[in-house]
């Protein structure tokens, strides 16, 4: 046996022979010289093929080279590689199964090349964009009667009016917005009209507005259609938020499985929910102008205010929130078919004629019936009983208005993801709403709108009138605003028609700012305040995203250099012992640097001198080829000593580029984590801001090791 002493007070120590002679083999592979520095540049063999060799000698086994197409790679062009379906599949058990669970809820990933073949047609665009205007019928002209019952039922009459302003301001949008679409066939939201036009703040102005509205209408819509079932079953009203939250979640689901697939669920409701409400019209219609007795009065009323102007204007911002979901087309102009812009133009002036028809159907037929505002059971509900009784009819009304309803959120789920790519596509947006899912549908702002939805719903319990002050206000903000940019774009450019579409942009915003006025103060004290509130704070978030991507992407590197002459690197190394992990590290960090300094921290308790002893014997074992600093922690601490030490290395070397080494072992199974004390994580994490250090972190893996001494083993048992 051996004895190696070290010196630190009276302590020594002796090591095994098997230690010894461990530990002198590693030295003299350190001693070894190293590869010269002008050695031929090493490139990947972009052999694709699966080759056989055999060994020189006889009897040498053929041994099977698997290249890189079982990698899952292919080669497209010299140097070029492309990743195949199968270098996108886990290769571990626990990955597989989250991969096969994802598959069955939102089918089998689609490559990138498909994404021209999920664009809509305009059948299919009308049911996925439109649904939200199409559906405010099942809302709108019941928020205006909601008003109007203050003054008394002969305040009804005032429906009529009210709603032939509102289809007007519905014709001044769409004619605006049928030049917007041209102006900007590549999808020209009001965020992307008033950014380049009228500068990035009355962007950032637009784009928060709609948030706020993309939010508000999902809500909205899953309210208002969980409110036409509770008409239909009135036991059911206990559980509206519950209702509404699995509804969202649905709706969340559908989408992340792709646009088409989304677009030809939600198809057929959309049409049967406007078929039916023309057929119910007529039907009224008909049964009027054949002497069929008028539906019962309303029911008497508590007089509370006199049919003023201020109530009729009140009236007026309540029934505006059927002009919501007219952005939606020009957000999502890339999403069609080609011609792009010709087809979203169509699409929106066929939803236009629609949507106006059906609120003036609704309106003028519901104050010839003289209906009123009950309990437990909308206008349509009761316009419906009138024309079809309470059969098979009238059911198909009651889930068809559902269904639409939920259809209207859907608007958003299309809206939302696509304004929030464009927002980070320009830095104002965090940059992972940039990216694609499986399903070429932008997931994560997907996700992001579910989550903020069923979080309002939850708060505001599922009622519709608590929600609908809320509304409106921000998608009248981005009316305007992207009708303002277009003023000044017209003005700039002076291309031909620029006058009619000068006239045409600016009665629009005209009319959307002055109902923005009268919305916000007539809804301010009922909630509008607190829209007005999170838009500039929502503002001021993207511009503290867009100066942190800016100062990212304009980084010049001053604490550290970027050409390899610059680099001059110290390189620390912290070790809990000389063991397997530690000499891995060590010689990891010879190989970026001559200069390499390993660190040792004691803080155990009673027998420091006993561990210093025998490190020190251990290193001079193997040859002393680092020079070992260890610090002692009388208070038991690791990482402040550590960082302190780390700061000493950098004042004494002010050119270098400080480069911390962490061992690591990574443990074979999960609960062999709960047996560590997890160093290498801390120390990480307390590095992770400082700058000028680079940190490289070196993994033991016990399981790759083990397999390896086994194979040696029975490599050895062969040749013997």
């Amino acid at each position: 046996m051996a004895e190696e002493a070290a010196d630190h007070g009276q302590a020594t120590v002796s090591l095994s022979e098997e230690e010894r002679r461990a530990l002198l083999q590693a030295g003299r592979a350190w001693a070894a010289p190293s590869r010269s520095a002008a050695h031929t540049p090493w490139r990947v063999d972009e052999d694709l093929d699966l080759q056989e060799r055999r060994g020189a000698l006889p009897g040498d086994k053929y041994v099977r080279v698997g290249r890189l197409r079982r990698e899952g790679l292919e080669k497209v062009s010299p140097g070029v590689l492309q990743a195949t379906k199968r270098a996108s599949e886990p290769s571990t058990g626990l990955g597989r199964a989250a991969t096969l669970l994802r598959r069955v809820v939102l089918g089998r990933p689609l490559a990138s090349t498909q994404l021209a073949h999920e664009r809509l047609s305009k059948p299919k665009a009308l049911a996925i964009l439109s649904s939200d205007p199409l559906s405010s019928v099942a809302y709108g002209p019941e928020a205006i009667l909601i008003v109007l019952v203050g003054a008394g039922s002969v305040a009804y009459s005032a429906l009529i009016p009210i709603t032939l302003v509102i289809v007007s301001l519905l014709a001044a949008l769409v004619l605006s917005y049928r030049q917007l679409i041209k102006a900007y066939p590549n999808a020209g939201g009001s965020y992307i009209v008033a950014k380049e036009n009228l500068g990035p703040a009355y962007g950032l102005i637009a784009g928060a507005s709609l948030v706020t509205d993309y939010i508000l209408t999902v809500s909205v819509s899953v309210a208002s259609g969980v409110a036409a079932i509770v008409s239909a079953y009135p036991q059911m009203a206990g559980y509206t938020v519950q209702a509404c939250v699995a509804i969202i979640v649905i709706i969340t689901v559908a989408n992340l499985r792709g646009i088409r697939e989304s677009a030809s669920l939600f198809a057929l409701p959309t049409y049967v929910f406007v078929g039916s409400m023309f057929v119910m019209i007529v039907t009224i219609f008909v049964k009027l102008a054949s002497g069929s007795p008028h539906a019962a009065s309303p029911p008497p009323v508590h007089v509370t205010e006199s049919l003023g102007v201020l109530l009729v204007l009140k009236a007026f911002s309540s029934g505006c929130a059927s002009l919501t979901g007219v952005e939606a087309m020009s957000n999502s102009v890339s999403a069609f078919k080609p011609v792009e812009w010709r087809n979203a133009r169509t699409t929106l002036t066929t939803m236009a004629f629609l949507d106006g028809g059906m609120l003036l159907g609704v309106s003028i037929t519901a104050h010839l019936l003289n209906l009123g505002i009950k309990d437990n059971e909308t206008l349509l509900s009761q316009l419906a009983t009138y024309a079809f009784g309470r059969g098979g009819a009238y059911q198909v009304v009651q889930y068809s208005t559902f269904l639409i309803l939920v259809l209207a959120a859907n608007t958003s789920f299309t809206g939302f993801p696509r304004l929030f790519y464009f927002m980070a596509r320009d830095g104002y947006a965090p940059r992972l709403f940039t990216r694609l899912g499986d399903r070429l549908a932008y997931s994560n702002g997907i996700i992001i709108l579910g989550v903020l939805a069923s979080v309002l719903v939850a708060v505001f319990h599922g009622e519709t009138n608590s929600l609908l002050p809320l509304y409106t206000i921000g998608v009248f903000v981005a009316f305007t605003m992207a009708q303002a940019g277009m003023v000044v774009r017209w003005r700039r450019l002076r291309g031909p028609g620029w006058r009619h579409g000068l006239v045409i942009n600016a009665v629009g915003m005209v009319m959307t700012g002055v109902v923005f006025v009268i919305t916000a103060e007539e809804k301010f004290t009922a909630g509008a305040w607190i829209v007005l509130v999170v838009i500039p704070i929502l503002v001021l978030v993207f511009r503290a995203i867009h100066e942190h991507y800016g100062e990212l992407d304009g980084l010049t590197a001053t604490e550290t250099p970027t050409s390899p002459a610059g680099i001059n690197a110290v390189c620390i190394v912290p070790i809990a012992d000389l063991n397997a992990v530690a000499l891995q590290s060590l010689a990891f960090a010879r190989t970026m640097s001559e200069n390499v300094v390993a660190v040792h921290v004691v803080y155990e308790g009673e027998d420091n001198e006993e561990r210093i002893a025998r490190l020190r014997a251990k290193w001079e074992a193997w040859g002393n080829h680092v020079p070992l600093e260890i610090i002692e922690s009388p208070y038991r601490s690791l990482v402040q000593p550590l960082l302190r030490f780390i700061n000493v290395v950098d004042r004494q070397t002010d050119d270098a580029t400080l480069v911390v080494v962490l061992p690591e072992m990574v443990a074979t199974r999960w609960w062999h984590q709960l047996l560590h004390n997890q160093t290498a994580l801390r120390l990480k994490a307390a590095l992770l801001f400082r700058p000028g250090t680079v940190v490289v972190n070196v993994p033991y893996h016990l399981r790759r090791t083990r397999r390896l001494m086994r194979l040696r083993r029975g490599i050895e048992a062969d040749e013997l």
